[in-house]
């Protein structure tokens, strides 16, 4: 690993890779975003392109699900969602290959956060900020991006917290494709996941507890080969936590998913059911550890979700992997010092 320099002119917010990790993207206080492509020769990264994408602080980004096209979702303290698509045929460097395709403008405090949908899900995203509240969007018509909904709108918080205090805020989404549509959401320092009930309105399905400080940031694993699911959160009192999820079904619907199980379009009777009936959710807690020795800042999984990655106040990122008894251990550290 080695560092690169983005050019930005104040604190660097947020760095997100697409989904190839063959573009990485920062957006800072200095309210630019830059896009980076890792050149395969010399396999160092080169300025793709950079703009100014808001009129304050830009302090989320997320890319989309390639299936839709190169497109970026911004938020900033400037209470807006910006989307942006690129533009292939324009000049890098030149400040136009990525156009505003359209502006999100809910929401009464500067946001935090935003994440796509998997792309399963269609072209969906999330956002959240200082007023406490969870928008979701969607794009109806695929074919035109310049369109989006506001299809749900939640309070996570009674009241927004006050304007002198410290805040955070963050969400990530169930990547599965075999589990109805999930989110976490985490306000200060509560984490709760949210499902659909039947008529399509998110509620409160299951809490991660334990947190007794900030929630910076918050990492749902790809659930791959496994039958349950693991989440990883970073936060302020210095704790790397690692929760698993599982799901279970009620008496009810174990029966009808025998009976649809022997029909022919068993696969689509069963997904329609789960849709209906979600399932209950049951949280532990696995793994606790405070190796960083001060604040956490940010964790990550790998696409197989086997790895944790964590980044703290000591300068370190620590990659955390699971032994053969199901215990977290740190297997390396990688300091962030230039030598």
């Amino acid at each position: 690993m080695k560092p690169f320099i983005t050019g930005h002119e104040d604190l660097v917010h947020d760095v997100v890779y697409d989904f190839y990790g063959r573009h990485v993207a920062t957006c800072s206080s200095d309210q630019h975003i830059k896009v980076f492509r890792l050149d395969r020769e010399t396999n160092e990264w080169q300025l793709s392109d950079s703009w100014k994408a808001h009129d304050s602080s830009v302090v989320g980004l997320d890319w989309a699900s390639p299936e839709y096209g190169r497109i970026i979702a911004s938020v900033s303290y400037d209470k807006l969602v910006n989307l942006w698509e690129e533009e292939p045929d324009a000049e890098e460097c030149s400040g136009r290959r990525w156009t505003k395709l359209c502006t999100l403008n809910d929401a009464t405090g500067p946001l935090f956060s935003v994440k796509f949908a998997p792309g399963h899900l269609g072209l969906k995203l999330g956002a959240i900020g200082n007023d406490g509240t969870l928008r979701i969007y969607e794009a109806m018509e695929p074919s035109d991006l310049r369109s989006w909904t506001l299809t749900s709108e939640v309070k996570v918080l009674p009241s927004p917290p006050a304007s002198h205090l410290q805040s955070d805020f963050c969400l990530t989404w169930c990547p599965s494709r075999f589990s109805p549509e999930k989110l976490l959401v985490c306000a200060l320092d509560q984490a709760l996941i949210y499902q659909k009930d039947k008529a399509g309105k998110p509620y409160v399905a299951a809490k991660l507890e334990g947190h007794t400080a900030l929630i910076r940031s918050v990492s749902w694993a790809p659930s791959v080969g496994r039958w349950y699911q693991l989440i990883a959160t970073a936060c302020k009192d210095g704790k790397v936590r690692i929760f698993k999820l599982t799901e279970t079904l009620g008496a009810s619907e174990d029966a009808m998913s025998v009976d649809q199980d022997e029909d022919a379009d068993a696969d689509a009777g069963s997904a329609d059911t789960s849709a209906d009936t979600p399932p209950e959710l049951k949280v532990e807690l696995v793994s606790e550890s405070d190796d960083h020795h001060g604040e956490v800042w940010s964790v990550s999984w790998n696409l197989t979700g086997t790895i944790l990655s964590s980044a703290g106040d000591d300068g370190k990122v620590r990659l955390w992997k699971a032994s053969y008894s199901n215990e977290f251990k740190c297997m390396s550290v990688i300091s962030a010092e230039q030598k």
